[in-house]
């Protein structure tokens, strides 16, 4: 049998509660091997610059953000003679550049202000209103959540793609959740149309059930762990935006639709 090597990497991310993981925050003796291993071959490529390497090297746990996948062009990039990887906290922007806390100017003509986007709000700023008034965003609390990423309690017929806990860290392609979501909703909608049913609406228990099941499996990863802080949180610790599991399962889920786990609507 022939592993994809992302795929197999997820077992290297699981958290083990019995780990001492305080030398380098690793979650459990293969994540430390894991960071072992990717250490080494950053030793490898700036071991010519100690100070670069000392910047590039992470310190935080592996799996608790996304991988830099790097076939060496990354690494000769930042060791132009052109070219100033700061790590510095910027204090200001003023109208000649950047201005960072230890007093240092960096002079610049164009900044690409790349600090990401509100990844736990989704469909913001968006009104959305469904069965009996309810609002989305007053239903979520500020926790998104669907029935495998798709579909939402009083919100019959609607769907989303890349909804909730849909994401991946490192064992898969976004494009191959759109696929099984999209193939979902299709049987979805032949569904309907086969059985001449207006509407469905995903059952409350059903997509509690699954919620807590997503909710316990990223708790028991590396971006979920109570050590680990990242963008992958949301402001009540919770991880809305990655699946936990392996890409099979997410495939086998959405092969078909279950009525059973909806309320048919006239």
């Amino acid at each position: 049998m022939f592993w994809r090597s992302h795929e197999g990497l997820l077992p290297r991310l699981e958290v083990d509660p019995e780990w001492d993981g305080s030398e380098d925050n690793s979650v459990s003796a293969s994540n430390h091997e894991l960071g072992f291993m990717l250490r080494l071959y950053l030793e490898s490529e700036f071991n010519d610059d100690p100070e670069l390497l000392e910047k590039v090297t992470p310190r935080y746990t592996m799996g608790a953000k996304r991988f830099v996948i790097d076939d060496g062009l990354w690494a000769t990039t930042l060791k132009r003679p052109d070219v100033t990887l700061c790590t510095d906290p910027i204090a200001e922007i003023t109208e000649n550049g950047l201005l960072t806390e230890d007093g240092t100017l960096y002079e610049a003509d164009a900044i690409i202000y790349g600090t990401g986007f509100k990844a736990s709000e989704f469909l913001t700023p968006m009104k959305i209103v469904g069965r009996g008034g309810v609002d989305l965003h007053e239903q979520w609390d500020g926790v998104a959540q669907a029935y495998l990423g798709i579909v939402s309690p009083n919100f019959p017929n609607l769907f989303f793609m890349y909804g909730p806990n849909t994401n991946i860290v490192i064992n898969g392609s976004i494009i191959y959740f759109s696929e099984c979501e999209a193939h979902y909703i299709s049987r979805y909608i032949q569904y309907l149309l086969e059985h001449d049913i207006t509407a469905l609406d995903v059952k409350r228990e059903i997509h509690d059930e699954y919620n807590v099941r997503i909710d316990e499996g990223n708790s028991q990863m590396a971006w979920g762990a109570s050590s680990v802080n990242s963008w992958y949180k949301n402001p009540h610790g919770k991880i809305t935006q990655n699946w936990p599991f392996s890409l099979l399962e997410y495939w086998q889920q959405t092969r078909e639709i279950n009525p059973s786990d909806y309320i048919e609507l006239e």
